[in-house]
């Protein structure tokens, strides 16, 4: 491994991504998350379903909005087979849900769906095959950032799984929780602090907050890597956004930090947070 050496390609990658026609190829191709895989449906799709229903317990009747739901609307479709009224996603880089890999993802959580939940038989009227241009009343997809979108209604449900870390602004995250969400509603962030991409192979789960923040940029402006934000940074940002949030499964790493190895930026910190590497914030108005 060498840190150099990822840092070029890091950079160079970024450059490529700045470059309109190769941005479009790249985004077109299919990613990792759209190849459907048995082995996978627990992390693409029931994973978010399980979270909301470990927070809520019944979803049924509710109206439920996902920021950043990824490459399909999995997620989705397990929310509406427990009984969710409408789902919406907003998403800036929104994948093609109605392509051939998105539907074996969605056939594959009806086959799934007995032995996952046998205490939620399947909805009869829920087809896989014309999920989701089918269900218009039900399903809306928006293609913008979270920080740009200006919502028309409110949610009883906002939802996001592993994207807090990867929004340009997280003070504008929060406050669009905020207007997302219904007077007694509940907003659910799972947010994971670690380190992503190349820098996960690095015995130090914290090498990626070394970096300067031009030289961060200069990775990952074109290509939302993580924001390195840390833990107390969007606490506080839930907080000015009028929220009271309550933190489930908070974990760490198990690792020694010398603050000194780290960027400036990151130095004064509370250690806490700094070795934060997952958590999941619950948040309601006050």
């Amino acid at each position: 491994m060498s840190a150099a050496r990822d840092v070029a390609v890091e950079i160079t990658k970024n450059g490529l991504m700045a470059i309109p026609t190769l941005r479009d190829y790249r985004i077109s191709k299919t990613r990792t998350s759209l190849t459907f895989a048995p082995d996978a449906l627990e992390r693409y799709a029931f994973a978010q379903l399980n979270l909301v229903r470990r927070v809520l317990g019944d979803i049924r009747d509710r109206s439920i909005v996902e920021i950043g739901p990824g490459d399909h609307l999995g997620s989705g479709l397990s929310f509406l087979a427990a009984g969710a009224a409408t789902y919406t996603s907003i998403d800036r880089f929104p994948g093609n849900y109605r392509g051939e890999s998105a539907k074996q993802w969605y056939a594959g959580i009806r086959d799934a769906w007995p032995s996952h939940y046998p205490d939620l038989p399947w909805l009869r009227d829920l087809d896989p095959g014309t999920f989701p241009e089918a269900y218009s009343s039900r399903v809306t997809s928006i293609g913008m950032p979270i920080e740009r979108y200006a919502p028309a209604s409110r949610f009883d449900v906002v939802f996001s799984f592993d994207v807090g870390e990867h929004v340009s602004d997280i003070w504008e995250f929060a406050r669009a929780t905020s207007r997302l969400l219904n007077p007694n509603g509940t907003a659910i962030h799972r947010v994971n602090f670690g380190p992503h991409g190349c820098w996960e192979q690095y015995p130090d789960p914290l090498i990626f907050l070394r970096f300067p923040d031009w030289c961060w940029q200069l990775m990952g402006s074109h290509r939302g890597l993580p924001n390195r934000r840390r833990f107390h940074e969007l606490a506080d940002a839930f907080d000015k956004a009028g929220l009271t949030t309550e933190v489930l499964n908070r974990q760490v790493f198990d690792t020694y930090v010398d603050p000194r190895r780290l960027t400036r930026r990151f130095q004064s910190m509370p250690l806490d947070s700094l070795t934060t590497s997952s958590a999941v914030f619950v948040c309601r108005h006050r």
